[in-house]
């Protein structure tokens, strides 16, 4: 029998909006790997929010060329607004203040949601 231990950074994070009230950037501390060439990106929908309506939606960045735990990172339950800009295929930049690295995602139609 192989174990297989699966590790994963769960990040707060904040939301930078533009002065239309636009989603324009995340910013995080400390979870960015020093690698940013390649990540996957995917929206994880884990059931509806307290009002029963809503669903809370992870984004969850995979970044196959790094060690764990830095390469899964899970932003938990990001707003609806912020899961709309990314359905509608605009760019959100992703800040990580503590180190100064920077990272620009577009969620492309053809990824798949998370089940």
């Amino acid at each position: 029998m192989i174990e297989m231990r699966v590790a994963m950074l769960l990040a707060s994070y904040l939301l930078g909006f533009d002065n239309k009230d636009t989603v324009k950037h995340l910013a995080v501390d400390s979870v960015l790997p020093e690698q940013l060439q390649s990540v996957d990106i995917r929206l994880c929908s884990r059931g509806h929010g307290v009002d029963g309506t809503s669903d809370i939606v992870d984004l969850v960045l995979l970044f196959p060329n790094t060690d764990s735990p830095n390469n899964i990172v899970c932003l938990p339950a990001i707003p609806s607004n912020t899961v709309g800009h990314l359905l509608a295929g605009k760019p959100l930049q992703i800040i990580d203040f503590a180190h100064g690295r920077k990272l620009s995602l577009v969620y492309a139609t053809e990824q798949q949601w998370c089940a």
